[in-house]
C-alpha cells in the first residue's frame, strides 16, 4: 500500500539572488529592458526549467501503468489455475499408475512375487525341495558316500589316507607292525580304526538331521500357509502399507493426505484469487489500484497545468521570435547567438576569438565571413586559423553555402571553414552534421539548447582538421587514427541525437526512450570530445618538446 503524501509547510515565496554566467542564458536575459520584464522572463523559465526536471524524473503514463497491471493481474492469475489444474492431474495420474490396485505397477509387481507357484515360491523350491534341490546335490557332492572326503578316507583305496599311513608306519616302525595293523584293523571291533569309522557314522547321521531340521525350519518361514512365518508377516505388512497408501491418496477418504492436500491448495488458490482480484474493493490489488489511479489522476491534472503553461510561454516566446524575424536585425542576431557560443568554447580552449563580420578580408571590399578562431600559443600549431559563417535564410542551400565559405575562408586566410545554417531555414533533410573537404557544415537552433553540441562539435573537429594538414610526420600517425575513428562515432551520434529530437514531438509517449537515448549519446560525445581533447593536447605536448630541443 503506498503511504500517503505528508507534504511539509512551504513558505509562499523564496527570494533568490542569482549571478548568470551561461552565455546563452545571458543572451536572452539581454533582450528585456532591466527591471520587472527581465523578473518575469526568468520567473518563467525558472518554472519551466523545474516543472522539466520534475517530469523527467517521475511521470509515470497512465495507460501504460493501467495496462500493465491488467495484465499482470491476468497473467497471474491463469498461470496459478493453469499449476494448481496441472498439479493436482499429474499427482493423480502418477499415483494411480503405481498404487492403483486393479492396474498398478506395485500391486502386479508384489502379486508375481508372493502368488501360489509365484517367483518367490519357485526359487525356494529349487533351491530346497526335494533330493534333487541345490542344497541336497551340493551336500551330497561334498559328503555323500562318493564325495572325494570319503574316498580319501576309505581303507580300500590304495591312495588314501589308511594305505599311506600304514607304509609309512611300516617302513618306519617295523618292530611295532603287528601291534599298529591290530590297532588299524576292521576285524577287531577295539581297534583304533574301528572305533573311529563308527564315530564318524555317527557323526554324519547326526549332521544330516540337524540339516534337514534347519531346511524344514526355513521352509516353514517362507511358507505362506504358516501365518507366523516370515513370508506371511512380510506379505501383511506390504499389504497393510498398500491399504494405507490407497487410503491416503484417495479423493473418497475425506480425511486422506490427498484430500487435505486438495483442500489447502483451494483454500490457497481461493486466497490469492480474494487477494489478486479487483472485483472486492477490500483486495490488496483492488487498493493498489484505486491508489495508483489518484496518483496517475494527480500527475495528469499536474502534467495539464504543465502544458497549459508551456504552451503559454512558448507562444510568448514564438511572437517575440515573430517580431525578430520581422527587423532588420534577425540575421545579425542568429550571427551573433552563433558567436556568443564560438566565443565560449575559445575561451575554455585558450584561443582567440574575433568577429568579423563588419570588416573586410583579404579581398577587396568582400566581409565574408562573421567570426574567426585563431587557436592560441598552447595550440600544436599556433596561429592557425578557424572561419565560420552563420546565416539564416531561406536562399541558402548546400551548394550555395559551400561556395560561400568557401570564399569567406579565402578572404578570412583560414584554413578550415564552418557553415552554420538556422534550423529554421536550413534546407529540408540535411544533417545537423557533415564535413565536405576542408568544409563543416553544421544546423543549429538558437532557440534549443541541446543542439548547441553540434557547434561544439564542429569546432573540435576543424582543430583536428587543422592539425592533421599541417602535422602528418609519422610520430603522430597514431593519434591521427585516433581521431579520426572519433570523428566516424561523433558523425554517428550526431545522426542518432537528430532522431531523438524528432523523437521530443511526441514526449508523452516516447519519453523513457528519449531520456535513456539521449543520456547515452550525450556520455558517448562527451567521451568522444574528451578524446579530441586528449589526443591535441598530446600532440601540442609533443610540439612543445620538439621546439624546447629544436632550441
Amino acid at each position: 500500500m503506498i503511504a500517503a503524501d505528508k507534504s511539509p509547510v512551504l513558505p509562499s515565496c523564496v527570494r533568490l539572488s542569482l549571478t548568470i554566467r551561461e552565455p546563452e542564458v545571458v543572451l536572452e536575459l539581454n533582450k528585456f529592458e532591466d527591471g520587472r520584464e527581465r523578473d518575469q522572463f526568468a520567473t518563467s523559465a525558472l518554472r519551466i526549467g523545474v516543472l522539466a526536471l520534475r517530469q523527467a524524473s517521475g511521470v509515470v503514463d497512465a495507460s501504460a501503468v493501467r495496462a500493465e497491471g491488467e495484465r499482470l493481474v491476468g497473467s497471474v492469475r491463469e498461470l496459478l489455475s493453469a499449476n494448481t489444474t496441472t498439479f493436482l492431474t499429474n499427482v493423480a495420474s502418477t499415483l494411480k499408475t503405481y498404487f492403483d490396485p486393479a492396474e498398478g505397477h506395485l500391486h502386479q509387481r508384489l502379486d508375481r512375487l508372493i502368488k501360489k507357484d509365484g517367483e518367490l515360491q519357485s526359487l525356494l523350491a529349487s533351491h530346497l525341495d526335494g533330493d534333487q534341490c541345490v542344497v541336497a546335490r551340493t551336500l551330497s557332492k561334498h559328503i555323500g558316500d562318493d564325495s572325494p572326503l570319503l574316498r580319501l578316507l576309505s581303507p580300500e583305496e590304495s591312495e588314501g589316507v589308511v594305505a599311506s599311513l600304514g607304509q609309512a608306519v611300516a617302513e618306519a616302525l617295523e618292530l611295532q607292525r603287528g601291534h599298529i595293523l591290530r590297532q588299524f584293523s576292521l576285524d577287531d571291533k577295539e581297534s583304533a580304526l574301528s572305533r573311529m569309522v563308527s564315530e564318524m557314522t555317527g557323526t554324519n547321521g547326526k549332521l544330516r538331521e540337524d540339516f534337514a531340521k534347519d531346511v524344514e525350519k526355513l521352509h516353514k518361514e517362507f511358507s505362506l500357509d504358516n501365518e507366523q512365518g516370515a513370508l506371511s508377516r512380510l506379505v501383511g505388512r506390504v499389504e497393510k502399507a498398500q491399504r494405507t497408501i490407497t487410503d491416503e491418496f484417495s479423493l473418497d477418504n475425506k480425511k486422506s493426505a490427498l484430500c487435505r492436500l486438495v483442500g489447502l491448495m483451494e483454500k490457497a488458490n481461493a486466497t490469492i484469487t480474494d487477494n489478486l482480484t479487483l472485483d472486492n474493493e477490500n483486495s490488496p490489488l483492488y487498493r493498489l489500484r484505486r491508489e495508483l489511479t489518484e496518483v496517475i489522476q494527480k500527475m495528469q491534472e499536474s502534467s495539464a497545468d504543465f502544458h497549459n503553461e508551456v504552451k503559454v510561454t512558448l507562444e510568448s516566446f514564438k511572437a517575440r521570435r515573430e517580431e525578430a524575424a520581422r527587423s532588420t536585425r534577425h540575421g545579425g542576431e542568429f550571427e551573433e547567438a552563433v558567436g556568443s557560443i564560438v566565443q565560449a568554447e575559445a575561451q575554455k580552449s585558450c584561443d582567440i576569438f574575433e568577429e568579423t563580420g563588419n570588416k573586410t578580408g583579404a579581398i577587396s571590399y568582400c566581409k565574408m565571413g562573421d567570426h574567426i578562431v585563431t587557436l592560441g600559443a598552447e595550440s600544436a600549431v599556433p596561429g592557425a586559423r578557424i572561419v565560420l559563417e552563420a546565416k539564416e535564410d531561406k536562399s541558402y542551400d548546400l551548394v550555395k553555402a559551400l561556395k560561400e565559405i568557401e570564399q569567406a575562408r579565402h578572404n578570412r586566410e583560414a584554413q578550415i571553414g564552418i557553415f552554420v545554417f538556422s534550423k529554421t531555414t536550413a534546407p529540408a533533410g540535411l544533417a545537423p552534421f557533415s564535413r565536405h573537404g576542408k568544409h563543416i557544415v553544421v544546423v543549429w537552433d538558437r532557440d534549443n539548447p541541446t543542439t548547441d553540441i553540434y557547434l561544439r562539435v564542429g569546432l573540435s573537429v576543424a582543430k583536428a582538421l587543422v592539425i592533421r594538414e599541417q602535422l602528418a610526420d609519422a610520430k603522430n600517425r597514431s593519434s591521427f587514427v585516433a581521431l579520426k575513428a572519433a570523428l566516424v562515432a561523433i558523425t554517428s551520434d550526431i545522426a542518432a541525437l537528430d532522431q531523438i529530437t524528432k523523437w521530443a514531438t511526441t514526449v508523452k509517449r516516447s519519453g523513457e526512450k528519449i531520456g535513456k537515448k539521449a543520456g547515452t549519446l550525450r556520455k558517448k560525445l562527451d567521451k568522444n570530445l574528451a578524446m579530441f581533447k586528449k589526443h591535441l593536447g598530446a600532440i601540442n605536448s609533443e610540439q612543445q618538446d620538439t621546439a624546447l630541443a629544436t632550441a
